[in-house]
């Protein structure tokens, strides 16, 4: 009786459940869900620059000792050619043209400290050629004789007597830079502490205005002068004594020795007579002599 009575409830139980769950769902029986929301977008973290990494110093290399140098091997012994022994070429007075020896190379160092131009190409071979032809002849006219560019017997000793002292200069000449001139082979050489730095041709006074011998300084300078005396014009002019100057004439570089000035020293080269002008300050000493 009693499993009669479970077995009927099993059955009622069984039939509620199957309603139930035949029983369709509205949607309106069903919660709503929530509104998606957007989410805002992350914003990226700021980018940092990166530290730069500190500069550690390098370190020096270490140095390595040099490695030694060998020596150098002996030079051979230079074998020196042996001299040539050559016959003497002394050619005899007159010396023209063409002569050769050690007579022609006393000529042209006479000449040469006369203050005559000479060519290497004549000096170097001791030989007479177009220059020291040329150097004769101005030394001949110079002292009046016939300017045949030969050296004769009478040219020969003038040659000794006008330079018998070859590159010796008087005492007062090698002390400090002065102007030596000398009377007697009518020359002025600029010298400097005993070294001729320039030679030029002078002339002087007449008889009776001679010009003074002695040492003195230059005490003016006029480039353009007029003579106040003579009214003669006397460029470059360097006083030394009074009214006596070294100075360039235009009466000298026309006339020659045919003449002579009122006592003062000229030049017949004007270029060189500038020069002079433009490289002697005041207080430059000056002498003049006989040699």
């Amino acid at each position: 009786m009693r499993l009669r009575k479970h077995a009927a409830a099993a059955v009622t139980l069984a039939a509620a459940l199957a309603l139930v769950t035949a029983s369709p769902v509205r949607a309106d029986d069903v919660a709503p869900s929530p509104p998606a929301v957007a989410e805002a977008p992350a914003e990226p973290a700021p980018t940092l620059p990166a530290e730069p990494a500190p500069a550690l110093p390098a370190e020096p290399a270490p140095a390595l000792p040099a490695e030694p140098v060998p020596p150098a091997p002996p030079a051979a012994p230079v074998a020196h050619p042996k001299p040539v022994h050559k016959p003497v070429v002394n050619s005899p007075l007159p010396l023209r043209r063409g002569a050769a020896g050690w007579r022609v190379r006393d000529v042209q160092d006479r000449l040469a400290w006369l203050g005559y131009s000479l060519s290497p190409i004549d000096t170097s071979k001791d030989r007479v050629w177009t220059s020291t032809t040329a150097a004769v002849k101005k030394f001949q006219y110079k002292w009046g004789y016939g300017a045949t560019g030969v050296v004769g017997p009478g040219t020969w000793d003038l040659l000794k007597e006008k330079a018998g002292t070859v590159g010796k200069l008087p005492a007062a000449c090698a002390s400090e830079r002065t102007l030596c001139i000398d009377k007697s082979t009518r020359l002025l050489r600029l010298v400097d502490h005993g070294d001729v730095e320039l030679t030029l041709d002078a002339r002087f006074g007449m008889s009776g205005v001679e010009t003074r011998e002695g040492s003195f300084r230059v005490n003016s300078k006029s480039r353009d002068h007029v003579s106040s005396l003579y009214r003669t014009w006397m460029p470059f002019a360097m006083f030394f004594s009074g009214g006596q100057a070294v100075h360039y004439s235009p009466y000298f570089a026309r006339d020659g020795y045919n003449g002579g000035s009122h006592g003062c020293v000229g030049l017949r080269d004007f270029e060189k007579a500038q020069w002079l002008f433009d490289h002697i300050g005041v207080g430059t000493k000056v002498y003049v002599y006989r040699s």
